[in-house]
């Protein structure tokens, strides 16, 4: 996906860009200001924190979140995932924030992408990947290199994290000023969720705009 991000900016003739990331966005973005600190401008993330290396065990409360990743390394679980993605997604929006953060209106129209028959494969690829549970594509095995020996991304960053995610704790993004240095700020939202921007668009709408603006 960040080879994906490349080639698209590549295509646009765009020299240098911002970032704006949520969750798997947040990665990615992290993933580029790691290996080609030279083409991001500013970067915002959303709901997840950066530590240099490769994937680490989180501690138990942590773990405790991510539940649903350890169930999809199992082929139950992935069965689950396949037979009814739709009802799986659900239970994540359902419980990542607090209650009736979204109407129905608004899951139906996303829960159309959850139909696309890539959907279950990649999902469960990835996270199966994280968790050394399946093979990464080798084609990428260079950049992931690279991006492993990073060890402080230089792109400035501001990170926005909902204080009551239920998915990715605030907690697990407090103390990373020492992984950046070309600054680094963070943003806690009260009452605000693994969604931050569906949750308080106008807030997220705001800092993110703030801190592009003061973009050299």
């Amino acid at each position: 996906m960040a080879q994906d991000i490349l080639d698209f900016a590549d295509a646009l003739a765009l020299e240098r860009f911002w970032l704006v990331g949520h969750d798997w966005g947040a990665r990615i973005a992290y993933f580029l200001g790691s290996i080609v600190p030279e083409r991001i401008e500013r970067m915002v993330t959303m709901s997840a924190g950066w530590d240099p290396g490769p994937w680490k065990t989180p501690g138990l409360p942590q773990a405790r979140n991510f539940w649903y990743q350890w169930f999809m390394a199992t082929e139950r679980g992935a069965d689950v995932v396949r037979q009814d993605g739709i009802g799986f997604a659900r239970f994540m929006w359902s419980t990542w924030s607090p209650p009736a953060w979204f109407d129905e209106s608004a899951f139906s129209i996303t829960a159309r992408s959850f139909e696309n028959r890539d959907w279950a494969d990649i999902t469960l690829h990835s996270y199966r990947v994280r968790w050394d549970e399946a093979d990464p594509d080798p084609r990428y095995r260079d950049l992931e290199l690279r991006q492993q020996a990073v060890t402080a991304i230089s792109v400035p960053t501001l990170l926005i994290h909902g204080a009551d995610d239920r998915c990715v704790a605030a907690s697990t993004s407090e103390g990373k000023e020492g992984n950046f240095n070309g600054g680094y700020e963070r943003r806690v939202l009260p009452g605000v969720g693994h969604f931050p921007t569906r949750e308080a668009p106008a807030t997220v709408a705001e800092l993110i705009v703030e801190f592009f603006q003061r973009s050299s």
